[in-house]
């Protein structure tokens, strides 16, 4: 079995120093990365109070960069919480690379043998872990929350999901995109798409195609119905995509739509190698961190579909408390989700969102 070491939780302030030396001690040994540190609100909740002593794993697909080491604190945020109030113990961890989904199975191996009552679940990969999950748990003693993607098993010990309605933040990408460009221009737009084979990724582009298709005749999508698969190909195959695109359509009018923090990167980055060519480009992304944030600020983006990964993480560590607890929760439940464009970054709706990262 892989090296696996269960990331050390911060304890109240006056043991910060401790914890933090402890963490560079086992991090030499260890094959798990370790979230890089990011600010954001702790917001104290009187709920944590009542629950019994539960033990919770919570497993990640990762939990460093600026998305996902912001779910992490949000998760870690909740277990103090949890810890102080009611006794509630866990954990929060991931491979050492987001793809690795053998050591995310010895993960999940890791927590039954340690006895988790309950597990919340970010997959690396829907199949991989979706078939191991099906396999391993034939009944709901170990309940499962899954979080941000989709899981493709069958399973009873699912109980509940907790991820952004990827269908309507599609569809509301679409509208940025008319808000960008308007009913005037043709504007030939490329949706940079994750995974066929996971719901909750390919609706991030299936929304946003089928409502362009429904609503603006002026806007083609560039490999018609279906998206460009970037989850399909390596990082260098798809920022060469981008500026092949660029380089061969220099007539249209073009806007690429990213699916993902990551894909948001590549396509800035591509476009930023190709000088005044790429400066013409439109870019709209998905997810939200200090990264959208300043693209947005600095113009190099017009906007970006934001899930809140500080709730994704919070929220989903409590929801297991509430399950285990025998109250009833919803069964697939959204994180909320948020529109930030140029436009609107400044008002007061989009400052409070921010404010939940610490980003206002």
């Amino acid at each position: 079995m892989k090296k696996v070491l269960a990331l050390v939780l911060a304890l109240a302030m006056v043991m910060m120093m401790f914890v933090a030396c402890k963490k560079q001690e086992e991090k030499k040994s260890s094959g798990v990365t370790e979230p890089s540190k990011s600010n954001v609100a702790e917001p104290a909740k009187s709920y944590a109070m009542g629950y019994e002593k539960y033990n919770l794993a919570c497993l990640y697909s990762e939990v460093t960069g600026d998305f996902w080491s912001i779910v992490f604190n949000g998760c870690t945020a909740a277990l103090e919480e949890l810890k102080a109030g009611s006794g509630v113990d866990g954990y929060c961890i991931a491979p050492a690379t987001a793809s690795d989904y053998t050591q995310q199975m010895d993960l999940i191996d890791t927590a039954v043998n340690k006895g988790a009552d309950g597990i919340v679940l970010c997959p690396s990969n829907a199949d991989s872990i979706g078939t191991y999950v099906t396999d391993k748990f034939k009944d709901d003693k170990t309940p499962i929350i899954v979080i941000d993607r989709s899981l493709n098993t069958t399973s009873p010990a699912v109980v509940a999901t907790y991820a952004s309605d990827a269908y309507a933040m599609a569809e509301a990408q679409a509208q940025m995109m008319h808000e960008m460009y308007g009913d005037e221009e043709e504007v030939t737009y490329i949706s940079m798409g994750l995974s066929p084979e996971n719901k909750n990724w390919a609706d991030r582009s299936y929304g946003c195609i089928e409502y362009a298709k429904k609503n603006y005749p002026n806007f083609t999508s560039y490999t018609g119905d279906q998206p460009y698969w970037v989850g399909q190909v390596t990082q260098d195959i798809a920022i060469q995509y981008v500026q092949d695109t660029v380089n061969s359509n220099r007539d249209k009018t073009l806007c690429f739509l990213g699916t993902c923090n990551s894909y948001n990167n590549y396509i800035i980055a591509a476009l930023s190698e190709l000088g005044e060519a790429g400066t013409k480009v439109g870019v709209i992304g998905w997810d939200f961190s200090e990264t959208e944030k300043s693209n947005i600020e600095s113009g190099v983006m017009f906007g970006s579909m934001g899930q809140n990964p500080y709730l994704m993480g919070y929220d989903s560590t409590y929801m297991m408390c509430d399950f285990l607890s025998g109250k009833k929760i919803e069964k697939n439940a959204t994180v909320p989700f948020q529109a930030v464009t140029k436009n609107n970054i400044n008002t007061e709706e989009v400052q409070n969102y921010l404010k939940t990262m610490n980003l206002a």
